[in-house]
């Protein structure tokens, strides 16, 4: 009887151990998860809920490689929750408009400028304020009288998610004058590098003025 009684509790106390390990080894996989979950967390990419442009007047090179009216922009995407501007990857569309009228509900673009996620980045710099994207769009109507134009920037992210600007207006002067006239002349951020597009894998664009056309923009093959 006694033999038997060791036995039964020798039987417990291996099957209480057993769980015992088993949920210590549980608890220990999860302690050890935890950090490299929280490491996962932090490096993916921050879904965005806003974008902020700062456009302005500006002369550059144009679709045709030469001298052109445009637009020099300071792009910046917000998250939920966070004052600081993110860094994004995503495929970005930037829209023109000729003839901008602000209370049009849904005006046609003259022009759609297409930014891989690869080209885009090339783009991408840290001011002051944080993660920025700076860019020359040319102005791609053939006028060289003054013009009321608009922009207005869409990303897509991997997940598919698309958020959209509001419309910025933007007022470009004659092509003689001395200085360009900006629809925006506060709040522009003053001594970045501003990057035109690229047309390298494109060819050239010549959009009658109410046509819309699409360019893709890849990055710069090195070397050039």
């Amino acid at each position: 009887m006694k033999t038997s009684l060791s036995l039964s509790a020798l039987v417990l106390v291996v099957s209480v151990s057993g769980c015992a390990s088993s949920s210590l080894l549980k608890t220990s996989t999860s302690m050890l998860a935890a950090p490299v979950n929280a490491v996962t967390n932090v490096w993916r990419d921050k879904p965005v809920a806003k974008i902020l442009c700062l456009w302005e007047a500006a002369e550059g090179q144009g679709l045709d490689e030469r001298p052109s009216r445009g637009f020099a922009g300071q792009i910046m995407f917000f998250t939920y929750g966070d004052a600081s501007p993110i860094k994004v990857n995503g495929k970005v569309r930037i829209f023109e408009y000729a003839d901008f009228d602000a209370d049009e509900v849904d005006p046609t673009p003259v022009h759609k400028f297409t930014f891989d996620a690869g080209a885009w980045s090339a783009h991408h710099t840290v001011s002051t304020v944080g993660h920025t994207y700076n860019v020359f769009l040319p102005y791609v109507v053939k006028t060289s009288g003054p013009a009321t134009c608009g922009l207005r920037v869409e990303i897509e992210t991997e997940d598919g998610r698309i958020v959209t600007s509001p419309y910025t207006e933007v007022k470009l002067s004659t092509r003689t004058s001395q200085k360009a006239a900006s629809g925006l002349t506060r709040n522009v951020i003053k001594n970045s590098s501003t990057k035109p597009v690229s047309q390298s894998n494109s060819q050239d664009s010549q959009p009658p003025t109410r046509k819309l056309e699409s360019m893709s923009i890849q990055l710069p093959k090195s070397g050039n």
